[in-house]
């Protein structure tokens, strides 16, 4: 059935039925698309998204039924054909003047539930047909989800409805002009009014619906996709519905056909990895068919390997679409991206790859190419890509569209997004559906955001999606809270083996042991009260690069980190040999450095300690950032006093390939460990909290003394056979508790140190829970906060800010954009725009707010100017 058209006219006016305009820079406009078209390009990517398998066993799950039937995604096409309605307010069509204000189109339909002008509309629109759609009152909360689709929810307050919608003198009648919106209902969705079941009313179904339509939405509105019609579409659903079927697949969010290929291929372990065969802990990844699954094994055993396999088992069998790979930083997050496109080209076929997309802001990447924003919401490749390969990178084009990637990835920070009551939330948490999320070094969330993983993990699971959950060992108090499982007594979470695989099943905790791989090592730790000495550790460091050792110097805070290297500077002279090195210049290795150069940095570590690397005496000072991602190998390590997990993951850096020959004297793995001068914990607590990264990086002082008694009582670590017991012995309740009690019991100041930690861990759980978002509250309660203060980390919100021109960094790299952590320029509001102090080569100073920051190549330092 064809559609009357709208007059053939280039150039609309208030008077037409518009919906989006194009404009030239002197604002005149240049093309247009109507409310019907445009509307038809949404519902028809609507229709797409729910003709995939799993974006409709998603939808299904989350509703409680086995799957949406064509009644019912008729009938949801339908609604999201009406989502923006609001556009025919008088306010917003006088928009076509440049100069006329800006009038919204979401919270002026107030009226549809709270105004005497709802009966009118209901009448024009034919609504009242709708009644049996909804069986229960519930299940009229999916208006609010059609109306949230801005990634917000709408404001139901009716102000200025009668200027709005209100006929006029001059004949305009808002709501009864909205009388073809109703034929095009009945043209194209008539099997929406047929007999079938009535919607789902169950709060998860609403709010992952909400999240399927702003993806569709943001789809159906790309004009690469979905070109303007001008106003001349007879009948625009002939052209929206191949158009939507396209672009889902040039996106990555069909991926049937891909399926189909690697179904037939079936390529082996070997194929995929380069000749090798499986590991235990690889083979065995693919076996639980638990949703959520724990994997643990010492760090350079292949958990990389073993995700991305479950990965490739999960997707050939159906069970996922696509995978992202959520990493605690932006520098692991940005070595992880390279072994997964590697993968990515060996399990898909060449003519049909899809893009692995670098999903963190500020250093958009897609395959081998760059992205950069542009004025007015464009993007532009450095790589000059046809369209076909420009479309295929669509989701890396803007934040909030990472994860609708087939493959992508990035921090925890994204995945997280999704978990908390921010704008755009839904969009994440939907597009995450479909994925097997992979969240490596899990044991390295805090308390604010491991509740907010646990969130997530429960929606993600709920609703049929696929986690697995990365630790070179994860305590059995955490491993218990994410999997809803109860926490084992201290005994006996000491006998579960490892390296595992651990799941829940109704409730009850699984463990599926896997053979370990390569040999133990036995690991002296040697500690040294010289914590607050930077020129005894760096003569520690030179001593042994001058024998010929590759020295590995963690410290756990920036500012002890630089002052370690120019302690060793001025010891060794700047010519040095042993120094590390980017481009010629000295420097170190943590996360306060621009994009460009971070990623500089990363290549100049691991071409001195990687696997393939040849070289000697090399001394390399860093912070968490080297204990991560990161493929290096040390001859020797100097660390910090630091929680066990975390010390767990240094080791990891130490003697990390077998076969390569060691220095005199540092063939068997040592670990100097630096510790305060005095064994009295509460003596440096007390003196200053968060001195050398002690109490404030890690603010459970419980866990510090937990891991410093386990040092003096067994000084050689048997890595991986202890595992399980170090960690259990630091981390778990039980024993931290037992701890707290000694720890109360000999001095009364303890009280005040653990006291003010609990309130900050609670305070922290307490924000967590305020920032929720609630999957299983009705869709009603949903609300933004209008601060947006919610952030994945508590005191995350960072800026990423653009410089007014690109400089040369201090390894010649050009810097376009820095990264300023909260911490150091607080109150500045995301908008700031930084002042110029001084630039040279060897250095950059601005002012941002009441800070001044200096950028250099020891990173980014606050300054006096």
């Amino acid at each position: 059935m064809q559609m009357k058209a709208d007059p053939p006219r280039r150039t609309p006016t208030a008077a037409f039925l518009w919906a989006k305009l194009e404009r030239d820079p002197s604002q005149q406009i240049t093309g247009w698309h109507s409310l019907i078209d445009h509307s038809a390009d949404v519902a028809a990517v609507v229709v797409a998204l729910l003709t995939q398998p799993t974006i409709n066993r998603r939808l299904a799950m989350a509703a409680g039924r086995s799957a949406l039937d064509a009644v019912t995604c008729a009938r949801l096409a339908a609604l999201a054909f009406l989502h923006d309605i609001g556009k025919a307010n008088r306010g917003f069509r006088r928009r076509v003047d440049p100069k006329a204000p800006t009038v919204g189109h979401i919270d002026q339909l107030a009226w549809v539930f709270n105004d005497h002008f709802g009966e009118r509309l209901c009448a024009v629109l034919g609504i009242e047909r709708m009644d049996d759609w909804f069986a229960a009152e519930d299940a009229h909360d999916i208006w609010d989800t059609i109306f949230a689709h801005h990634g917000r929810p709408w404001s139901k307050d009716p102000a200025n409805a009668t200027l709005y919608w209100a006929p006029d003198a001059s004949g305009s009648d808002p709501i009864a002009e909205l009388a073809p919106m109703r034929e095009a209902l009945d043209a194209w969705f008539a099997p929406a009014f047929a007999a079938g079941q009535a919607l789902p009313e169950a709060p998860a179904f609403h709010h992952a619906f909400a999240g399927l339509l702003m993806l569709a939405d943001w789809l159906g509105s790309d004009t690469g996709f979905f070109p303007f019609a001008h106003g001349q579409a007879v009948d625009r659903m002939t052209h929206a519905q191949p158009a939507a079927e396209l672009a889902l697949h040039q996106v990555g969010l069909a991926v049937e056909q891909r399926r189909e290929a690697v179904q037939q291929r079936r390529p082996s372990f070997a194929a995929v990895f380069g000749g090798v065969s499986p590991r235990p802990i690889q083979f065995a990844a693919t076996l639980p068919t638990a949703h959520c699954v724990v994997l643990e094994a010492e760090t350079g055993s292949g958990k990389t390997e073993a995700a991305l396999w479950r990965f490739q088992h999960l997707f050939a069998a159906g069970a996922v679409d696509g995978l992202y790979f959520a990493l605690p930083t932006r520098i692991a997050a940005t070595q992880m991206f390279a072994r997964v496109k590697r993968f990515r080209d060996a399990l898909f076929m060449p003519d049909d790859r899809p893009a692995v997309v670098l999903a963190v802001p500020g250093q958009v990447g897609a395959d081998d190419a760059k992205g950069y924003m542009l004025p007015g919401f464009a993007f532009e490749w450095n790589d000059r890509a046809d369209e076909a390969t420009r479309r295929s990178r669509w989701a890396a084009e803007h934040p909030k569209r990472f994860l609708a990637a087939q493959i992508a990835v990035g921090t925890v920070d994204q995945a997280l997004l999704g978990a908390i009551s921010t704008k755009h939330a839904h969009l994440r948490g939907t597009a995450l559906l479909r994925h097997l999320l992979v969240v490596d070094e899990v044991h390295a969330s805090d308390r604010y955001m491991e509740t907010l993983l646990g969130n997530l993990l429960q929606g993600h699971v709920q609703a049929g999606g696929h986690a697995l959950l990365l630790s070179a060992t994860l305590g059995a108090g955490m491993q218990a809270r994410l999997l809803g499982t109860a926490c084992p007594p201290l005994a006996a979470a000491e006998t579960v083996p490892y390296p595992a695989l651990s799941w829940a099943e109704a409730g009850r905790a699984c463990v599926r042991q896997v053979a370990p791989v390569g040999t133990t090592k036995a690991v002296r730790i040697e500690p040294a009260s010289i914590i607050g000495d930077v020129v005894a550790v760096a003569t520690a460091a030179l001593a042994a690069a001058n024998r010929g050792a590759r020295v590995l110097v963690m410290r756990n805070t920036v500012r002890d980190a630089i002052e370690t290297l120019q302690a060793l500077e001025a010891l060794a002279g700047a010519t040095h040999p042993a120094l590390f090195r980017v481009a010629g210049v000295t420097t170190l290795h943590h996360g306060r450095f621009a994009p460009s150069d971070r990623s500089l940095l990363d290549a100049a570590v691991e071409a001195d300690f990687g696997k393939a690397s040849s070289a000697t005496s090399r001394i390399v000072i860093g912070t968490q950032t080297l204990e991560v991602s990161l493929d290096l190998d040390a001859d020797f390590l100097i660390t910090d006093l630091c929680p066990v997990d975390v010390l767990l993951q240094r080791i990891g850096r130490l003697h990390r390939h077998g076969g390569r020959a060691r220095p005199e004297g540092f063939a068997d793995p040592l670990v100097l460990l630096l510790t305060p001068a005095d064994r009295d914990l509460l003596k440096l607590l007390r003196s200053g909290r968060g001195r050398y990264g002690l109490g404030r990086v890690y603010e459970d002082a419980r866990t510090i003394e937990a891991t410093w008694r386990l040092i003096e009582t067994e000084p050689v670590w048997h890595i991986p056979r202890m595992n399980r017991h170090l960690v259990e012995q630091a981390t778990h309740p039980e024993r931290l508790g037992a701890i707290e009690d000694e720890l109360r019991a000999r001095d009364a100041h303890w009280a005040g140190i653990l006291d003010q930690a609990y309130s900050t861990g609670l305070a922290a759980r307490q924000q967590a829970d305020l920032a929720l978002l609630d999957r299983n509250a009705r869709f009603t309660t949903f609300a933004v906060d209008p601060s947006d203060h919610f952030a994945t980390r508590l005191g995350a919100k960072d800026l990423l800010i653009v410089l007014p021109n690109p400089i040369l960094g201090p390894f010649g790299a050009i810097l376009e954009a820095i990264k300023i952590p909260h911490f150091l320029a607080p109150d500045v509001p995301a908008e700031a725009v930084i002042e110029v102090l001084s630039q040279g080569s060897d250095a950059l100073v601005f002012r941002l707010g009441n800070a001044v920051l200096r950028y250099d190549r020891f990173g980014l330092q606050r300054t006096t100017g």
